[in-house]
C-alpha cells in the first residue's frame, strides 16, 4: 500500500477560481510555489455552452505577473461526461491545453506542474482560461505538494 499524503498538514489547497462561468479571457488567482515543490491544479467543467476553452500556462516574479513567460505543463484528462477516469499524461509543449468542451459536459482536467520547471526568480505561476463568449462553468483547485515547512495552518499562496 501506498504511503498516504494529508494534504491539510503536507501540502496546501487553495482555490484558483471558485465556480464562475468562463466569459472571454479568465485570469485565475496567481499562486506562489517558493514554499513548495508540485503543484496540481484541478479544472472542473459544468453544462457545456457550445465552444471550446483554452487553459494557459505563465511563470513569473509576482503575483502581478511581472516577467511573466509561457510555461509548458503536463495534464491528464478526462473527456467523457460525468467519469473519473483519466487519460494518459502529455506533455504540453505548445503551453495551452484546449478543452473540446463543444458537445460534452461535466469534463475535468489535472494540470501537473514542478517547482524545478520555473526559471529562477520566477516563482509564481499563473494560469489563464480564453473562450469564445461561452458562459460554461468551472471550477480550479489547487493542490500543493512537498512542502518547505509542513503544518497544518500554512500560510497563503496567494496573490
Amino acid at each position: 500500500m501506498g504511503k498516504a499524503f494529508n494534504i491539510a498538514e503536507e501540502g496546501h489547497v487553495s482555490f484558483g477560481s471558485y465556480p464562475i462561468a468562463a466569459t472571454g479571457v479568465t485570469t485565475l488567482d496567481a499562486i506562489n510555489m517558493e514554499g513548495y515543490s508540485h503543484l496540481s491544479a484541478i479544472i472542473g467543467f459544468g453544462a457545456t455552452n457550445g465552444t471550446d476553452i483554452t487553459v494557459t500556462a505563465y511563470e513569473a516574479t509576482d503575483n502581478a505577473a511581472t516577467g511573466a513567460d509561457l510555461l509548458a505543463f503536463s495534464y491528464y484528462q478526462e473527456t467523457t461526461a460525468s467519469t473519473d477516469v483519466l487519460g494518459a499524461r502529455v506533455l504540453n509543449s505548445t503551453t495551452a491545453l484546449a478543452f473540446d468542451n463543444s458537445a460534452t459536459s461535466n469534463i475535468f482536467a489535472v494540470i501537473e506542474i514542478d517547482a524545478s520547471q520555473l526559471s529562477d526568480g520566477h516563482n509564481w505561476v499563473n494560469l489563464t482560461l480564453s473562450s469564445n463568449s461561452d458562459t460554461t462553468p468551472f471550477t480550479v483547485v489547487y493542490i500543493q505538494s512537498g512542502a518547505r515547512y509542513s503544518g497544518p495552518e500554512s500560510p497563503t499562496v496567494l496573490s
